[in-house]
């Protein structure tokens, strides 16, 4: 819903073109201790869009720091807007809607609420990355440093530098650190101090993030401080639990982990929980044993598969044999035209060399539907290609014409597609003129 209501602010960029409802500074951020407050509309803009507005004192948390804006509601007097993100314009904090009110007569007193379960949702994940952080530069090195982050209220995302696969037992370490922290239920302290303080303390600073004169320190106990201006929680316990659910890679040297918390991970387990309990139901096992029993119906299947294999293999050479006997003379050699029923392209080209050795000398060529598609193999003996000057690619390639299609290949075995299947039959009966025309 937040990505279908993203506005291209671009167009609406320049304040100074807004309705002016009320004088004096705008955009203070009370957020971090307010969900809710009384406050006022500064400026204003409507288009067909929706509107655009900024408010004197603000609970709304802007864009920043990987961090997504907060979605409410602003209620003023005959009116609710419904806020689906927040975004920083400039210095100033700006409110998006899908909805339209009319500037005209307007009361800019209001009530600005943000949605309290997102808001909660999303510290729980920004909190979160500071323990990832902190656990991975513990387990993995100090080399590691956050090179970019997402966090919204369904997961977060933390891309990292590493110069190789972070394995699965390192992610099971890391999830493990990162809950026993949480486990720990750790105070979250905030506070404001000048940056050269801050960084007197050790706290880790975002290589090539600017930062003004006063920062905001975000400390969990003694095992993560980091600059950060984003919402977090009280208490590490809050976050409830952390899962890793992919690693991969985006660049070089950079990995990419993606992870959730809370009531997302919870639902996670109960998910994974269900596929469990069905598997345990299909395959009549209990859990310990799912391995060996999922184990067991591979290796029956993959014995199926080649006992099939092998009745396809003989079925297959007892028909090319049969081609090759009931195969006409012509032009002094032996010529092979038929359908066949094949797998694959792959299937076809093995039956066009079985038949190759079969013919001695001759041409044969086989059609066949794959996939509602129209496949061609030729293959010419050596003594054709040689005496003759026959062409498998040539022949194969004026067959698959008839049908709309085309290909080409080696003088003693080429493939060709077609399109229009209706004439499957039609091309491979106009196989002896193809070759006739070649002769002459």
């Amino acid at each position: 819903a937040r990505n279908a209501g993203k506005w291209d602010y671009a167009l609406d960029k320049q304040l100074e073109n807004w309705t002016q409802l009320t004088e004096g500074s705008d955009s203070n951020f009370i957020g971090y201790h307010q969900l809710s407050t009384e406050t006022e509309i500064r400026g204003i803009k409507t288009t067909d869009k929706g509107t655009m507005l900024t408010l004197a004192d603000t609970p709304f948390y802007a864009e920043s720091g990987g961090q997504t804006g907060d979605a409410g509601q602003i209620v003023g007097e005959n009116f609710t807007l419904t806020i689906v993100d927040t975004q920083k314009l400039g210095d100033q904090i700006v409110h998006f809607s899908n909805e339209s009110v009319p500037v005209t007569g307007l009361n800019p007193r209001v009530v600005a609420s943000i949605t309290t379960p997102t808001r909660l949702a999303t510290a729980r994940n920004h909190t979160a990355t500071h323990l990832f952080q902190a656990a991975v530069r513990q387990l993995l090195g100090d080399h590691v440093h956050q090179s970019g982050s997402m966090v919204t209220p369904e997961r977060l995302r933390f891309d990292l530098t590493h110069f190789e696969r972070i394995t699965p037992d390192e992610i099971s370490q890391i999830e493990n650190l990162v809950n026993s922290k949480i486990r720990e239920a750790l105070s979250v302290e905030k506070s404001v101090m000048s940056f050269d303080d801050a960084k007197k303390t050790g706290a880790m600073a975002l290589f090539g993030e600017k930062y003004g004169n006063e920062v905001r320190v975000i400390q969990i106990a003694d095992f993560s401080k980091e600059l950060c201006g984003g919402t977090h929680l009280d208490n590490t316990g809050q976050i409830g639990y952390f899962r890793i659910v992919s690693e991969s890679s985006v660049a070089a040297g950079i990995r990419r982990i993606e992870a959730v918390t809370g009531e997302v991970a919870h639902e996670l387990i109960q998910n994974e929980r269900h596929i469990l309990e069905t598997l345990r139901e299909m395959l009549n096992a209990q859990t310990e044993e799912l391995p060996d029993r999922v184990n067991e119906v591979i290796q029956s299947r993959k014995q199926a598969e080649k006992q099939l294999q092998e009745v396809r293999a003989n079925a297959t050479r007892g028909k090319i044999a049969n081609l090759a006997d009931t195969a006409v003379d012509f032009e002094g050699f032996k010529l092979a035209v038929s359908t066949v029923e094949a797998e694959n392209i792959d299937e076809m080209k093995q039956m066009g060399d079985k038949l190759r050795q079969e013919l001695k000398s001759g041409v044969g060529v086989l059609g066949a539907k794959i996939n509602n598609k129209l496949n061609f193999v030729c293959i010419v003996t050596d003594d054709l290609v040689k005496g003759k000057k026959l062409s498998a690619g040539n022949i194969v390639k004026k067959v698959a014409q008839l049908t709309g299609g085309g290909g080409g290949g080696r003088p003693q075995m080429a493939t060709a597609g077609g399109k229009d299947i209706a004439k499957l039959s039609m091309a491979l009966d106009a196989v002896p003129q193809i070759i006739k025309e070649m002769l002459s």
